[in-house]
């Protein structure tokens, strides 16, 4: 017999199920209907089944590229982006500018040299004159001893 301070415990508690099997079993259904419905997919079911009539085809909203072809002439030529033109105008200019400052400073250089220093004007008939010697001077270089 048992005695009043002690307890049995009850014969009718039911095991404990491990906590992964509640996902495992979901998962398997999901598998299960992904894996049933490509086969379906796989059979061309559309064309046994008519599910009603689809969506019309329309027009995209805009101008075609046809109708820009038709409306502006069909001349192939190369596009560009309009930042790759303005950088390349901009460096055009640039270059131009500089060119035009470096040849006005130029100019401003050879007007002021000219201004310092005007050349001697000399006749381009033939080679420059001599200059004349002085009275008792010698006329051939001295020989050299041997």
């Amino acid at each position: 017999m048992a005695k009043a301070g002690t307890s049995a415990p009850p014969a009718t508690a039911s095991p404990k199920r491990p906590i992964w099997a509640g996902p495992l079993v979901t998962g398997f259904c999901f598998a299960l209907a992904y894996g049933a419905t490509q086969r379906l997919l796989g059979l061309n079911v559309g064309e046994l089944i008519r599910f009603g009539n689809g969506f019309d085809v329309q027009v995209f909203p805009g101008t075609s590229l046809d109708s820009l072809r038709l409306r502006f002439g069909e001349a192939e030529a190369e596009i560009r982006a309009d930042l790759e033109l303005q950088e390349l105008q901009r460096q055009q200019r640039e270059q131009a500018k500089r060119q035009a400052e470096e040849a006005k400073r130029l100019e401003a250089e050879l007007r002021q040299a000219d201004q310092l220093e005007p050349l001697p004007e000399q006749p381009l008939d033939g080679p420059p004159a001599a200059p004349a010697l002085p009275d008792g001077a010698p006329t051939a270089p001295p020989a050299l001893p041997r």
